[in-house]
């Protein structure tokens, strides 16, 4: 999550949301996964999404949560804007404009923490500690979900994911241009972790019910929940 990487997001801000549909497959299903699987039974008051990019998952968080405070962190400011314009002066935003790493809330103050395609900038032991800090952040009962990229848990998965990755990007209308900016980004700035690993981190952390309800190649909805 270095200055570079920020540039990289500033600069492709305006398009980002083409972009990605082109270069993600099931973009729009994995959305939808991670707000369905939120329990029914949780009504948040107070909601931090974490990489809120363009704002293609908070737009949806602030249709299905009206009521609610939307805290939200990008370290692109650029992304920040064009998220806060889409979203409307409807919603009850509270923009973040940083690092996930130097982010810092009051213990049990959110009841939902959601994120997508982001926490992958973050190495294992960031992940572990932002996992941690999640966890005393949310109050009991408290959710936390998100999708992202996934590594496999053995390098042949792994390769064979990112073959069948391309694929899909290219039938999606990625060009040759657009994937080659993609991977130069992945290699220096994105850290991809396998599926079981994040899970028992997840359980490490404290959370429990611990799921992956949705899966497609390398990209993977978690669930979790503080007991």
């Amino acid at each position: 999550m270095s200055a570079d990487s920020s540039g990289f997001f500033d600069s492709i801000s305006s398009e980002y949301t083409a972009q990605i549909r082109r270069c993600v497959p099931r973009y729009d299903e994995m959305l939808w996964a991670v707000l369905d699987y939120v329990p029914s039974d949780l009504a948040p008051q107070r909601i931090l999404e974490l990489g809120c990019g363009a704002g293609n998952l908070t737009v949806q968080l602030a249709e299905k949560y009206p009521q609610a405070e939307l805290h939200l962190a990008d370290f692109s400011a650029g992304m920040m804007a064009q998220c806060e314009a889409r979203v409307g002066a409807q919603a009850r935003i509270i923009p973040h404009i940083e690092d996930f790493r130097r982010l810092s809330f009051p213990s049990e103050s959110i009841d939902l923490v959601a994120s997508t395609i982001s926490l992958h900038h973050l190495t294992d032991a960031e992940k572990k500690t932002l996992f941690r800090a999640i966890f005393s952040w949310l109050r009991p009962g408290g959710v936390f979900v998100f999708s992202d990229q996934f590594a496999g848990k053995t390098e042949e998965t792994y390769a064979r994911h990112q073959h069948h990755w391309r694929e899909a990007a290219m039938k999606l209308g990625a060009t040759e241009q657009e994937w080659a900016a993609w991977m130069e980004h992945q290699a220096a700035h994105d850290y991809h972790s396998p599926l079981i690993d994040q899970m028992q981190w997840l359980a490490e952390a404290g959370f429990v019910d611990i799921d992956c309800p949705w899966r497609y190649l390398l990209w993977t909805v978690l669930i979790a929940r503080r007991p």
